[in-house]
């Protein structure tokens, strides 16, 4: 709420405060332009509390698969050069970077981060709120509880429980993430 730069990129900033005062709530529409998972989450529930509009952004060169039944939810933001295969489900307020894959079957809860470069193999379930590093390989059937982080480069070959940081070929556990935040 506090704007110190009133111009970014050629754009307006304006306070949400002046924002509800100034402008119709149907003529707005916001995106989440943050790689922090609870920060996003805060965000979304924040402005939709004041009944505004989450809009997607989704790059000319995303690739979803011809014969594709996912969805992705408002307010998620897919990068150039990301693929996302069939059927698979993104939900709310999710961040998908540059070159990232997504196989087959794959869930990822609300407000999902996903670094440049990361692979997620078929039949994946990612939890709300949770950060995957550039780069990062996660395994086919592999469970990712809530709130976790898994670190840069790490390969995730089996099942990870709820508010877990985990690093390292293969990802081992380095701590619990009791802030449920990544920065």
């Amino acid at each position: 709420d506090n704007i110190t730069n009133r111009i970014v990129y050629n754009i307006e900033v304006y306070s949400l405060e002046e924002i509800l005062k100034e402008f119709d709530k149907d003529s707005v529409e916001f995106i989440i332009a943050t790689g922090e998972p609870v920060a996003r989450k805060s965000i979304y529930n924040k402005l939709k509390d004041f009944s505004l509009n989450c809009i997607s952004i989704i790059d000319q060169n995303f690739k979803l698969s011809s014969s594709s039944s996912s969805s992705i939810e408002e307010g998620t933001i897919v990068h150039t050069g990301a693929v996302i295969t069939c059927n698979v489900h993104v939900g709310k307020g999710c961040f998908i970077n540059k070159g990232v894959v997504i196989g087959h079957d794959v869930t990822l809860g609300d407000f999902c981060v996903i670094s440049p470069n990361a692979t997620i193999s078929g039949d994946v379930e990612i939890g709300e709120n949770c950060y995957i590093g550039s780069g990062a390989v996660i395994s086919n059937g592999v469970t990712i509880g809530r709130d976790s982080i898994i670190g840069m480069g790490a390969v995730v070959l089996e099942d990870v429980k709820p508010e877990s940081v985990m690093v390292g070929n293969p990802a081992k556990l380095l701590r619990k993430n009791e802030s449920k935040k990544v920065f």
